[in-house]
């Protein structure tokens, strides 16, 4: 969705949706929406930026890095932004300097609105997702999730580990 910055006016702009974004532009490769994102966003334009305030809620479904289970991740979250026009960006040597990464830019006279909104939401992804901190994980010799059962092989893994240690000094 598209906004054109000339609607944002030095009162406001406010928007209220709830929209389906694109899953695959998540970050977490094997997560997915469970539900469309909830959003309030209220634009304010001074001069060439535009200050963006707004809020997100929504579901995901991520695969847990120690278990390999799926899980359900709530989003609910705030966000303050300003947005600077593209060509503030001084262009030396064809690339970014260091300053000009802190900036989030907009190009023209439109605020991709679908953009900050997903961006926002991988900002809410955490690095190494785990269903819940205390997570056991599976076993790496049967498979077995520790979370639900205990190992049988639990014993001979630990074995196998003072072996390998012993061989490695």
């Amino acid at each position: 969705m598209l906004i054109d910055i000339k609607k944002i006016t030095s009162e406001g702009l406010s928007l209220s949706d709830h929209i389906e974004l694109d899953e695959n532009l998540l970050i977490e490769d094997e997560g997915y929406f469970i539900e469309d994102l909830h959003y309030n966003a209220f634009f304010i334009r001074h001069g060439d930026q535009i200050k963006v305030k707004g809020k997100i809620k929504t579901s995901l479904s991520l695969r847990c890095i120690r278990c390999l289970e799926n899980f359900e991740l709530k989003v609910n979250s705030r966000f303050d932004i300003i947005l600077f026009p593209v060509n503030l960006i001084h262009i030396s040597n064809l690339h970014l300097n260091d300053d000009d990464m802190e900036y989030i830019f907009y190009e023209g006279n439109k605020i991709d609105i679908e953009k900050i909104l997903m961006e926002q939401v991988n900002f809410f992804v955490p690095f190494n997702p785990l269903c819940h901190p205390a997570c056991k994980g599976i076993c790496p010799v049967c498979g077995v999730d520790l979370n639900h059962e205990s190992c049988k092989c639990e014993n001979s893994f630990n074995e196998m580990s003072l072996l390998i240690d012993k061989v490695k000094r």
